[in-house]
């Protein structure tokens, strides 16, 4: 087996929106080639058109646009060249997640779990904890900088996600957009920066035009979890709290819901098999599912387990979290959790950089069709 070695980066960031946004600027003008990237979005719209994107942004994404200027003034660009509006506007990763209410949790907390795959030459390798002024903290690896992936925030909400659908092209779980709106990593940004509970997620995600074909799952720590599989306009929702006959749901690159599986389109063999792989170990220790429940299903190699080695093919984990919204604190594994163990985090944890080995394997052909 062979590996390489990578530097994954916890930031801490706090202020305005504004302060933030530079921040981050400031801190990429050491890496000019990346810089240069972050503002290659110029030509992407016209004067109207990106006015028009900026009001979305202000309406969906309150806060975004305040953030992207300080960035493009510590880069000394045009804010309309900064790509995360071209980028948001209309790239995702193949991963799996549970959630699992205390009725069948060993200490009656409320656990989240989730495996995050990708290609390590396209992924930003950052954990933010981000504490913007008149907005929620979260804590959450980013996309394009500004996006996030997943999160918990200082409420005890957690929002994950995947894609429900197969690669196209050479972008791995990118679909074509079905309508104009945001992509999933600006939608849970908004979602973890102005929800406290899954009743307010749920409303909110109502009056958000997605692009995309996200299944999120959103989990607060008063015992509510939702799925919700969105194909642009097209959605459904199962929701589940201490009173419902089933204690988790899960969700890997697949829609499950009645109405959806239309939209799915043909499905890799190995999501049903990662989605039978976590109802597997949920129901078999459950009622005492733990956190050491989830570490062994992250850590254990596919198919008995979730974790995956295959990042020339864009499908190697590259994080691995697990949410105890109770206690309010994640466990994460950086990369492989299998080749470099894990590590607590919360909202008084630290920046700092963590060196990572990336083991190197090829899928059989049967992973993939």
């Amino acid at each position: 087996m062979e590996g390489k070695t990578v530097t994954f980066s916890h930031v801490v960031l706090k202020g305005s929106a504004y302060e933030v946004g530079k921040q981050q600027g400031e801190a990429i003008k050491a890496f000019p080639e990346f810089a240069a990237y972050c503002r290659s979005g110029k030509g992407a719209f016209s004067a109207e058109a990106f006015g028009k994107v900026t009001a979305a942004f202000n309406r969906y994404c309150p806060g975004i646009n305040e953030e992207l200027q300080g960035f493009a003034d510590a880069l000394g660009a045009p804010v309309e060249e900064i790509v995360y509006y071209a980028a948001t506007w209309l790239r995702a990763g193949h991963c799996s997640h549970v959630a699992a209410l205390p009725a069948i949790t060993a200490d009656h907390h409320v656990l989240v779990g989730r495996s995050y795959e990708f290609g390590d030459t396209m992924d930003d390798m950052m954990l933010y904890t981000t504490a913007i002024e008149g907005k929620y903290a979260h804590i959450g690896f980013s996309s394009l900088l500004f996006g996030r992936n997943e999160g918990m925030n200082d409420q005890g909400l957690s929002v994950t996600m995947s894609t429900g659908g197969i690669p196209v092209g050479n972008a791995p779980g990118l679909r074509p957009a079905v309508q104009d709106g945001v992509h999933f990593w600006a939608l849970v940004r908004t979602l973890l920066e102005q929800c406290a509970t899954v009743d307010e997620a749920l409303e909110l995600i109502a009056t958000i035009p997605a692009c995309g074909n996200p299944n999120l799952i959103i989990t607060d720590r008063g015992e509510h979890a939702a799925l919700v599989e969105l194909y642009g306009p097209h959605s459904a929702v199962k929701r589940i709290d201490s009173t419902s006959v089933e204690s988790y749901v899960c969700s890997t690159n697949h829609f499950t819901l009645p109405g959806m599986e239309e939209y799915t389109g043909p499905v890799m063999p190995n999501s049903p098999v990662r989605y039978q792989t976590i109802q597997r170990y949920i129901e078999q220790t459950a009622p005492k599912v733990s956190v050491e429940t989830l570490k062994t299903l992250l850590t254990t190699g596919y198919p008995n387990g979730l974790c995956c080695h295959y990042y020339e093919e864009f499908f190697g984990t590259l994080h691995s979290m697990i949410f105890d919204l109770t206690a309010g604190q994640i466990e994460i594994g950086f990369g492989s959790p299998a080749a470099n163990g894990w590590h607590t985090i919360d909202f008084r944890t630290e920046a700092a950089q963590y060196q990572i080995q990336l083991p190197q394997e090829h899928a059989d052909a049967s992973f993939w069709k």
